[in-house]
């Protein structure tokens, strides 16, 4: 029996090997207007009118890094990472501007060197709580389950947030401890009330919550904890993710397609691209089944293009379904490099099966008797 991993690697291969098969379809709509592009353009305007203030220069790095998490523009990390040299050399030694370069790393997906960098940052200040997170979050991604343990302990102890439990919980969830996981997001939860947090940080816990249920068995608990992350932001990009894919397991075709189409509405989304084509597919419609397939590519391999890691896994299976298995092998590999994890080993050493099949294959079958 495949494991799980490999069971839906395969489902996603056999997904994306259809948008290979498409041609000459049409292109999806233009993405809607996003707020990141008028936030970058305040900050852009506002080192422009104070070039020797520091932290302009790195707040407008921070717009960069959001704009890229929106659109996997990773040419949006490099601008960041240039403002940060220009804060750098106004003000060198700034904790801030370090923890800006270590958040960059983690989100472009270098993790080894986000954690180095925070933990350059807690050398200095070992109770620094961004920077706790940060090195955590680096341990973690790369699979040093209990290096990112041992610093999010440290940062229990100096803070209450919510992104705290939450943190906790990843790491048990990850762990497969789903009793321990969902008892943090409700810690997190508590403490996201009682400090005022941001209804789009509650809502972000009961997306995740709503995903433990689902892995405990319980349906109908992950269907209320969306519901109470709707409510808490109605436009919630995680939330109506899962929501959507939940819609979607339990046969419910008309309510997951409006949810992704909600995602659409808000950004481009290769995820709810794909999600909104299968859907499609299922009643007939596949000429635009196939154009939705088609910009989620296109979203995967411009991102890749431009210097975002990020989006390499999704990519190789794309590739890989294609019939593009060197091409996958190589991009699977570089995923490995930046996050070493049991999952992304597993993926490429099914695109390495796969390539060993394909080259034994010709062989076999021409020492096959004639008939």
């Amino acid at each position: 029996m495949k494991s799980h991993l490999v069971l839906g690697f395969l489902v996603a291969s056999s997904f994306l090997a259809n948008t290979a098969q498409a041609a000459d379809v049409k292109k999806s709509a233009p993405p809607p207007k996003l707020r990141e592009n008028e936030v970058v353009a305040f900050h852009e305007a506002r080192v422009a009118s104070r070039p020797d203030d520091a932290d302009a220069w790195r707040m407008l790095a921070n717009a960069y890094v959001a704009r890229a998490v929106a659109t996997g523009d990773g040419g949006d990390y490099d601008r960041g990472w240039k403002m940060l040299d220009k804060a750098d050399a106004l003000f060198a030694g700034d904790p801030r501007v370090l923890q800006a370069r270590a958040e960059l790393l983690l989100s472009r997906h270098h993790f080894r060197e986000a954690r180095l960098a925070a933990e350059q940052g807690l050398a200095a200040n070992p109770e620094n709580e961004d920077m706790l997170a940060v090195a955590g979050d680096g341990a973690l991604e790369t699979g040093d389950l209990d290096t990112a343990t041992m610093y999010y302990r440290k940062l229990r102890a100096v803070s209450t947030r919510l992104t705290t439990f939450a943190r906790r919980a990843h790491v048990a969830e990850m762990r497969g401890n789903l009793d321990e996981a969902a008892e943090m997001l409700a810690k997190a939860l508590e403490s996201g009330y009682q400090n005022a947090s941001l209804p789009q940080a509650r809502a972000w816990c009961h997306a995740v919550l709503g995903e433990i249920e689902l892995h405990r068995g319980h349906g109908d608990l992950a269907r209320k904890q969306y519901e109470l992350g709707l409510k808490e932001s109605p436009n919630h990009l995680l939330v109506l993710e899962h929501f959507g894919e939940l819609e979607q397991a339990e046969g419910h075709s008309d309510a997951a397609e409006a949810l992704f189409r909600k995602i659409l509405a808000q950004r481009e989304d290769p995820k709810a691209e794909l999600r909104v084509a299968a859907l499609l597919e299922q009643r007939g419609a596949k000429i635009e089944a196939a154009k939705y397939r088609e910009a989620a590519v296109r979203f995967y391999r411009r991102a890749v293009a431009s210097g975002n890691e990020g989006y390499l896994r999704p990519l190789a299976v794309f590739e890989l379904a294609a019939g593009n298995v060197e091409k996958a092998e190589q991009l699977q590999a570089r995923d490995v490099a930046l996050r070493p994890t049991a999952e992304a080993r597993g993926i490429l050493q099914f695109i390495q099966d796969t390539a060993a099949a394909k080259r034994t294959a010709p062989a076999a079958s021409k020492s096959k008797p004639q008939s």
